[in-house]
């Protein structure tokens, strides 16, 4: 079967039993009892981790969970260095791109974790790197018009990301299922659609939870956020009050729901503020910063996978609480490792 990414970043959050031990995976895993299962991917590698402590000394998988899938970083654009922070509370710094770049993440190479891109305005070219470290583009192409915004997102549910575009000029949304490559253009777009205000801001997320990454658009003025579940245009899905008209809105799995939700970068506060539920009051979770309150920086998320630990220095940011998942404290875990050295695929 065919894994939705929104799935496949959500089981790779979170803690399962697997023969009688507990283990979370870095990238996906699956428990597979006897059932021959098709799983795209080189190898899973598992490592232990601490279960949050609970009543019961005995601990049921479903009171182990913790999905803590996507996390917040910042990039300033004014040098091109990247500031992320994996789940596990690692961080990393890297240079990646030229002054005045557009960034985002994505998941380029279906590998559960996501990575770097750039859109380079002038030119209308993509840079996109398969790892969370400093070094040139591994996938290279050009794709729009200079002043096109880029939409990063799974947009057919096939587990990998792609690359497409908002131009505001039109107010029209062109969504690609496909990157490209060896710097040449992209060619047609699979869908166009009209949806939002020319001065609209756009977003990705999956908001209705059925594996496809949509588009969002953030009024400023308004501070209004308008949803859309497919690519048809015409009106919004559903509309919450939520940003103030400064704030950068994003979208991500934040907390226990099974599909993307809202959160909001201050600029004036250097700020991650998330909503961990699907409605326009409570659920919110703080996140600083030590980012320049300046606007020279800009919000990216997603799941970044084990980081290196690697820093520039520069800017330092915050963790989300262990409570924002509905967790305690984690206790020193008792189980035996389980490592997984070959796995046997069945077709």
């Amino acid at each position: 079967p065919v894994f939705h990414r929104h799935l496949y970043r959500h089981l790779r959050g979170h803690t399962q039993a697997f023969e009688g031990g507990y283990a979370r995976s870095q990238s996906l895993w699956m428990v597979v009892y006897g059932v021959g299962v098709r799983l795209s991917m080189a190898a899973l590698a598992l490592v232990m981790v601490a279960v949050p402590a609970v009543a019961s000394a005995e601990v049921p998988v479903d009171d182990a969970v913790v999905p803590v899938v996507d996390t917040t970083g910042v990039v300033d654009t004014t040098q091109g260095i990247w500031y992320l922070r994996d789940v596990a509370g690692s961080t990393t710094s890297f240079y990646y791109g030229n002054p005045a770049d557009a960034p985002f993440m994505g998941d380029w190479d279906c590998d559960g974790v996501d990575t770097p891109g750039l859109y380079r305005k002038s030119d209308g070219y993509v840079y996109l790197r398969n790892s969370n470290t400093q070094g040139i583009a591994d996938v290279s192409f050009y794709f729009g018009n200079p002043g096109d915004v880029p939409l990063a997102g799974d947009f057919d549910g096939d587990g990998c990301d792609s690359v497409s575009l908002y131009r505001p000029s039109q107010g029209l949304v062109y969504v690609i299922n496909r990157l490209g490559s060896r710097d040449t253009g992209l060619g047609r777009a699979d869908f166009s659609f009209a949806f939002g205000n020319p001065d609209d801001v756009p977003f990705v997320g999956d908001f209705d939870g059925d594996g496809v990454d949509t588009v969002g658009m953030h009024r400023p003025p308004s501070g209004r956020v308008f949803l859309s579940n497919g690519f048809t245009g015409g009106m919004a899905d559903a509309e919450h009050e939520y940003a103030d008209p400064g704030d950068v809105v994003l979208a991500g799995v934040w907390g226990t729901e099974q599909r993307d939700t809202l959160g909001r970068y201050r600029p004036s506060s250097a700020t991650f503020v998330l909503r961990t539920e699907p409605t326009d009051g409570g659920g919110d979770v703080v996140v600083p910063s030590s980012a320049r309150a300046d606007g020279s920086f800009s919000p990216v998320r997603g799941a970044f996978g084990t980081l290196s630990g690697d820093t520039v220095p520069g800017v330092v940011l915050g963790a989300k609480p262990r409570s924002a998942w509905g967790a305690s404290a984690p206790i020193e875990s008792r189980m035996t490792p389980h490592v997984i050295t070959e796995l046997t695929v069945h077709h």
